[in-house]
C-alpha cells in the first residue's frame, strides 16, 4: 500500500485533484516490496518528465509503476498523461476504469473521486476519434479473422465504431487458402469517424509438388514361407583361426632357423675337441647355445600353438554350426590353443 505525494513542480490541474484521490487503497495481493520500490521511483521519474511537458515519455513510466503497484493517484495521472499526450482513447477508458473502481470501492471520498474522474471522461467524448472495420459480405469466408494493430477483432465489433487513440493504424485480414490483406489508415480527425472497408481475399495459389525423379520401388519376388538359410559366423571365425595358425606356424619355423644358426656360430671355433669334449665351449659358445636353446624353445611352442589353431580353424569352417560365437587364440608357457564361446 502506497500514497503517491504531490510535488510543487506539477501543474495547477494536477495539483488541485491529488488531494482527493490521495486516500490510498490495497495494492494488488501479488505485489512485493520490491515492486512497490521500483514502481515508486518510476512514479518519481514520471512526475519530473509531466513536469517538464515530456507527456509521451512520462506514460509508459506511469504505465510500468500502476502495472506493479496499483493506485488511484497513480491511474489518474496516468490517465491525464494519456489526455496531453493526445492518445484521448486510451485517456478516456482509464478514466472511467478509475470512475468505476471508485464506485465500486465506496467510503466517503469514493463519491467526490467518482464525479471528478466521470467529469474527465465525458470531456473528451466530443474530442474522440473513431475507427470503423467494415467486412462486407464478400469478404466474410470461412476462417475469417480481422486484426486492429495486431489484435483479433471479434465480430461483434464488424461494422462498429471504435474509439482509437489518433495515428496510423493496421488492419488486417486473413483465412485458410486465402492471401492475406492488409491495410494502414491514419486517424486524426477530432470527434470524426473514419471507415476501412476489408477487400474480398484473394485465393492462395495451389502450390503442385514437382514429378517425382526416383524411380518407384520394385517389390522383391515372392518366396513363398521358405525362409533364407542364416549364415553361420564359424566360417568366418574359422578363417581367422586357421590364419593365426599358419601365423604361429611361420614364427615356429623362423625361431627355429634362427636356433640351428646360433648352435652352428657356437660349433665354428668355440665348442668341441678343442676345448676338451664335444659341450666343452668358452665364453662366446656358451652365449650363443644358450640363445639357440632360446630361439628353439619359441620355435617349438609356435609350431605348436600354429598346429592347434590352424586345425582348429579347419574344424570350425568344416562344422560351421548356426549361432553366435566368438573365437579367439589363447597361449600359454606350455602351449597354445583357440578359445571358443557361443550358443551351439
Amino acid at each position: 500500500m502506497r500514497t503517491r505525494v504531490v510535488v510543487a513542480s506539477v501543474l495547477t490541474l494536477l495539483a488541485s485533484v491529488a488531494l482527493p484521490l490521495a486516500a490510498p487503497r490495497l495494492a494488488a495481493a501479488q505485489s512485493t516490496p520490491q515492486d512497490q520500490a521500483v514502481a515508486q521511483s518510476l512514479y518519481d521519474e514520471a512526475k519530473k518528465l509531466m513536469a517538464a511537458n515530456k507527456w509521451p515519455d512520462a506514460c509508459p513510466k506511469l504505465e510500468e509503476s500502476q502495472r506493479l503497484d496499483p493506485t488511484p493517484v497513480t491511474e489518474f495521472y496516468l490517465a491525464d498523461c494519456y489526455e496531453r499526450a493526445g492518445r484521448t482513447a486510451s485517456a478516456w477508458t482509464t478514466f472511467l476504469d478509475l470512475a468505476a473502481s471508485e464506485h465500486k470501492n465506496g467510503g466517503a471520498k469514493s463519491a467526490d473521486r467518482e464525479k471528478l474522474a466521470r467529469d474527465r471522461a465525458h470531456a473528451l467524448e466530443p474530442k474522440l476519434s473513431q475507427l470503423v472495420i467494415d467486412v462486407p459480405a464478400g469478404a466474410r469466408v470461412a476462417g475469417l479473422v480481422v486484426k486492429r494493430d495486431g489484435e483479433a477483432m471479434r465480430e461483434a465489433q464488424w461494422g462498429s465504431p471504435v474509439a482509437v487513440d489518433p495515428g496510423k493504424h493496421t488492419v488486417e485480414a486473413s483465412a485458410p487458402g486465402k492471401l492475406p490483406w492488409t491495410t494502414t489508415q491514419d486517424v486524426q480527425s477530432p470527434g470524426a469517424s473514419t471507415t476501412v472497408h476489408v477487400g474480398a481475399l484473394a485465393d492462395a495459389p495451389v502450390v503442385v509438388p514437382p514429378p517425382s525423379t526416383t524411380a518407384p520401388a520394385v517389390p522383391p519376388p515372392a518366396t513363398g514361407d521358405v525362409a533364407p538359410a542364416p549364415s553361420s559366423p564359424l566360417k568366418t571365425v574359422g578363417l581367422i583361426v586357421g590364419g593365426v595358425g599358419v601365423a604361429g606356424l611361420a614364427v615356429g619355423g623362423v625361431f627355429g632357423i634362427l636356433a640351428l644358426s646360433q648352435n652352428a656360430s657356437a660349433n665354428s671355433g668355440h665348442c668341441g675337441g678343442g676345448f676338451g669334449g664335444a659341450n666343452q665351449c668358452d665364453a662366446t659358445g656358451v652365449s650363443l647355445r644358450s640363445q639357440a636353446v632360446n630361439f628353439g624353445n619359441i620355435s617349438t611352442i609356435g609350431f605348436i600353438a600354429g598346429g592347434v589353431l590352424a586345425a582348429g580353424g579347419a574344424t570350425l569352417w568344416l562344422v560351421a554350426p548356426s549361432g553366435h560365437v566368438q573365437a579367439a587364440p589363447a597361449m600359454g608357457q606350455n602351449g597354445g590353443g583357440v578359445l571358443v564361446r557361443g550358443d551351439f
